[in-house]
């Protein structure tokens, strides 16, 4: 068995104190623990993401910058509606009774002053999903001349906020 005796080697008449250290749990340990860091270092290596950033050469300054697309956005608040591109053109829709028609209507109007095919919808945290699901049936209708879910490709792409 392996072991480390700590014996003074002292014989001035006392007695001696032969201790034994057992040595095979410390190896095991040792061991273990190798073996442990060595398949770590292999999952760290393997989990690196290597990102480079493209390189790119200055820009040129005659070329224009591209032009700015308005996004159509229904936001979803508690007690209405607002349906526009930006902050000047936004129009409210009070919910209750008919507010999925008046949706409708708002959404027809901002459909023809935009060329993207893109709506933002911007959920407040106390609107039930329910009524999400209503408002997303409503832009595809609109999108879709009546139907409320085509097959194929969809004319618009619905986005979260």
């Amino acid at each position: 068995m392996a072991g480390v005796s700590t014996d003074s080697g002292a014989k001035s008449g006392r007695k001696s104190v032969d201790q034994q250290v057992n040595m095979i749990p410390f190896i095991d340990l040792l061991v273990s623990l190798i073996a442990f860091l060595l398949m770590t270092a292999v999952w760290v290596q393997s989990g690196a993401l290597a990102a480079e950033q493209p390189r790119t050469g200055p820009t040129d300054p005659t070329e224009s910058p591209p032009p700015v697309v308005d996004q159509l956005r229904v936001e979803l608040a508690g007690d209405v509606f607002r349906v526009g591109t930006n902050a000047a053109n936004i129009t409210p829709i009070p919910r209750g009774a008919g507010e999925l028609d008046r949706l409708r209507a708002a959404l027809r109007a901002h459909r023809t002053q935009l060329s993207s095919r893109e709506v933002w919808v911007q959920p407040d945290s106390t609107v039930h999903f329910n009524d999400v699901a209503r408002v997303m049936d409503a832009i595809y209708e609109v999108w879709g001349n009546g139907t409320s879910a085509p097959s194929g490709q969809l004319p618009v792409t619905v986005r979260m906020l």
